[in-house]
């Protein structure tokens, strides 16, 4: 019987690598929670060997996904809407999703917001302080423009993006508190969402404490998954991550069960 079992093992892990479809997690219950989506850059990029590949949404895609939620039941909810849910522990919203940009790219502006105004959707976005108004970054300008439409929250990516767990306590209360600051002082409102640089790799147990410490509600990371609605603050903010190439099936999977692959 062992053997049976180890043959029929050797043969998955076969398939698996020989045929990189199957590793989509289509097989994976569906579960139902408050899906955070992940997003970087939204624009074109045709090489799949640029390293910026997987991080680039183009925007007639996002257009279909927006789409997408819009015919399948789903409702793009605000930071203001999140935090409601979680100080009352309750919410009307059956099929929450979240929409999160990182790092405050230009295109953000120039292709994701347009989409955003059309489709009357709401969004995330996490800044990195010390790169507004560098090359390839949004201005304040940009950033206070669309604060104002009433479509987008922004909130902290720290001051440089470093890796927070690899900083002195010291360093880390720097990059936590003057990056919350910095986007307050600017934007007029409380900044209580915050992103981990590196993701799930750029905290531990003891950066995340300092994270509430320094005043923020609610802390991102890039664990892939579906999270509990309303979310009670227990773990990060888990998030799917639809990446470029992917197809509306892969933004199925991600929606339902929290990635699209293994």
């Amino acid at each position: 019987m062992m053997i049976c079992w180890l043959a029929l093992a050797a043969l998955v892990i076969y398939l698996f690598w020989r045929f990189p479809q199957l590793r989509k997690t289509w097989y994976l219950p569906k579960r139902k929670g408050l899906i955070a989506l992940m997003y970087h850059h939204v624009g074109v990029l045709n090489d799949p060997q640029d390293e910026q590949y997987p991080f680039t949404v183009r925007p007639d895609m996002l257009e279909r996904q927006i789409l997408y939620l819009k015919a399948n039941g789903y409702t793009p909810i605000s930071l203001a809407e999140l935090e409601q849910a979680k100080r009352t522990s309750k919410s009307s919203v059956k099929k929450p999703v979240l929409l999160t940009f990182d790092d405050g790219y230009r295109d953000n502006y120039e292709n994701l917001f347009p989409l955003l105004k059309k489709y009357n959707i709401p969004a995330l976005i996490f800044l990195i302080t010390d790169r507004i108004d560098s090359p390839n970054y949004m201005t304040w300008e940009q950033i206070k423009e669309m604060s104002a439409s009433g479509l987008v929250d922004f909130g902290s990516h720290t001051c440089s993006h470093r890796r927070l767990r690899s900083l002195s306590d010291d360093e880390i209360v720097q990059e936590l508190t003057r990056s919350k600051q910095i986007l307050e002082e600017n934007l007029g409102a409380a900044v209580t969402a915050f992103c981990y640089p590196y993701g799930a790799g750029g905290f531990d147990k003891r950066v995340r404490p300092q994270v509430f410490k320094a005043g923020y509600l609610f802390d991102f990371s890039t664990k892939k998954g579906v999270n509990p609605w309303p979310w009670k603050g227990k773990s990060t903010l888990r998030r799917a991550f639809p990446r470029g190439g992917e197809t509306l099936f892969d933004y199925h999977l991600q929606l339902t069960r929290g990635q699209s692959k293994l």
